[in-house]
């Protein structure tokens, strides 16, 4: 009977999520057979007129690409050293002032919920352009990242460890170095890692509102159809990304559960500051500029005080588009990275070289920043609704075919191994053995990726896929600061009730 109740429940699910996709779908306005016949003919349109790439310019997109390390590696140390501050700021454990860990929480929410992208339009706006305002842009939505991550990590840690310390006497300082870092480095080194992998690809888009970075670059190839220069950017940060998560993932492996003894943590310390000075120095940041520039900053804030109430209505309808394109790409991508993962699983693929196929392409598409993606699919089938579902689809199928890959491959192999004893076949070991495994892992991973997807949606706006992001663009190009303050707050208050949706969605499916 609990059986059976359980799968009505399941698919009661099943039906609301797909009548919502298809809800969203009719409200967009997309056409299936121009998204059905995207792919063929975008992969079409890369293969005629992106290759082969262009090696004339070879040495000035190697530096651009190193520019954009650089970027990610100085927004990445600022930003793990002011998250560690705000993250004790945020725990109940380090900070005993209610009213502090509720402003914290509150700006840290507001500094999160703002997609990075916005966040560099924002700066270009008061500041004007340049590679200082790119650099603030990505410290920000960093940091808010990071702060939360930080926070959950600190606040688990508290339960266990930090509360007999207190219990017995010791002072903040020492709950912080005696029982908090020790047990908090392994997941200080993890969260950062992912927070500088993210940023080697949001650092190459900063140029495309005027915020520095090879992205000015890219659009500039793109808009002259210099596609096979723009190829070689491409594959130059494909490679740089994927080296980038192969030595993250390697120093993972090397922490992981290892106690780094003080003079080795201290020489660690020591290689990362010269690490980052050198990247410091190299992004000659135009700071002399952006000084000068801060007198103007007062005067465009007081503009941004006031409220265009008029285009309420407009910017919450617009929000619903960005919000239906990033359901849509979700579910389209996740059902494609559902297929893909128990095809490329190592315990479960029906072929090795299939798999092999599977992953390289996977981290192909996940290697290439989702707005450089949508950039070359608009150039291939034009602007709209339809060019953002497919990059979204793209972007999510990437990210959830990985995470679903390792969510299979962690199951047991000795269920397989019985199951193909009795006489099996791979689609009945997937469907009755894997399956009801791994669905509640797969729904977490949906679950997860859903604030992004949107967020995603409200980026890819900013060039052209609609939504939101448009509205936002156009009133930044217009110089309409009360527009902007609006559109910002919807974004903010939009986020954050997603945000909190998706919490409380974990917390069930958990």
């Amino acid at each position: 009977m609990h059986d059976r109740q359980v799968r009505v429940k399941f698919w009661a699910n099943v039906a609301l999520v797909a009548a919502v996709v298809v809800l969203c779908f009719f409200y967009l306005g997309l056409d299936p057979v121009r998204i059905l016949t995207a792919a063929p003919h975008f992969a079409g349109y890369i293969a005629v007129n992106f290759f082969p790439p262009s090696l004339t310019h070879a040495p000035v997109y190697i530096s651009a690409v190193l520019h954009t390390v650089a970027f990610a590696v100085v927004s990445t140390c600022i930003s793990a050293v002011l998250s560690f501050i705000f993250a004790l700021l945020m725990s109940e454990a380090i900070m005993p002032w209610r009213a502090v860990r509720w402003v914290t929480r509150f700006v840290m929410t507001f500094v999160r919920n703002i997609p990075v992208i916005i966040w560099a339009s924002l700066m270009v706006l008061v500041f004007g352009i340049g590679s200082m305002v790119g650099l603030i842009a990505l410290i920000l939505a960093t940091t808010g990242f990071l702060s939360r991550s930080y926070a959950e990590s600190i606040g688990e840690i508290a339960a266990k460890k930090l509360e007999p310390l207190r219990a017995s006497g010791v002072r903040t300082l020492g709950i912080i170095r005696h029982g908090l870092l020790p047990e908090f480095a392994p997941a200080w080194f993890n969260w950062t890692l992912f927070a500088f992998e993210l940023n080697i690809r949001a650092s190459a888009v900063l140029g495309m509102v005027g915020a520095g970075g090879m992205g000015v670059m890219i659009q500039t190839q793109l808009n002259l159809r210099r596609f096979n220069e723009v190829a070689t950017m491409v594959l130059l940060l494909i490679f740089i990304v994927l080296c980038t998560e192969l030595a993250a993932g390697w120093i993972r492996k090397k922490q992981m559960g290892v106690k780094v003894p003080r003079v080795k943590g201290w020489v660690l310390a020591l290689a990362v500051a010269a690490v980052f000075f050198i990247c410091l120095n190299y992004l000659n940041l135009d700071m002399a500029r952006f000084l000068n520039r801060l007198s103007n900053a007062p005067r465009i804030l007081r503009l941004l005080a006031d409220v265009n109430v008029a285009m309420l209505l407009p910017g919450v309808r617009q929000f619903f588009v960005s919000f239906a394109m990033g359901i849509v790409g979700l579910v389209f991508g996740g059902l494609l990275a559902f297929v893909l993962a128990f095809c490329a699983a190592d315990n479960i693929t029906p072929w090795r070289p299939l798999a092999f196929l599977i992953k390289a392409f996977v981290s192909i598409v996940r290697a290439v920043p989702s707005l450089i993606i949508i950039l070359m699919i608009v150039a291939a089938i034009g602007l709209g609704h339809n060019a953002g579902v497919v990059g979204l689809t793209l972007s999510s199928m990437g990210y959830l075919t990985k995470a679903f890959i390792a969510t299979i491959e962690e199951q047991h192999r000795g269920l397989i191994t019985a199951m193909r004893a009795t006489g099996a076949n791979w689609g009945q070991i997937v469907l009755h053995g894997l399956l009801p495994a791994v669905v509640t892992g797969f729904l977490a991973w949906v679950a997860i990726r859903l604030e992004t997807s949107v967020a995603e949606s409200i980026t890819l706006g900013v060039v052209g896929a609609g939504g939101i992001g448009t509205l936002l663009a156009r009133a930044i190009r217009q110089f309409d600061y009360p527009t902007v303050t609006l559109l910002i707050l919807i974004i903010f208050i939009g986020m954050a009730c997603l945000e909190g949706a998706v919490s409380a969605i974990r917390r069930r499916i958990f």
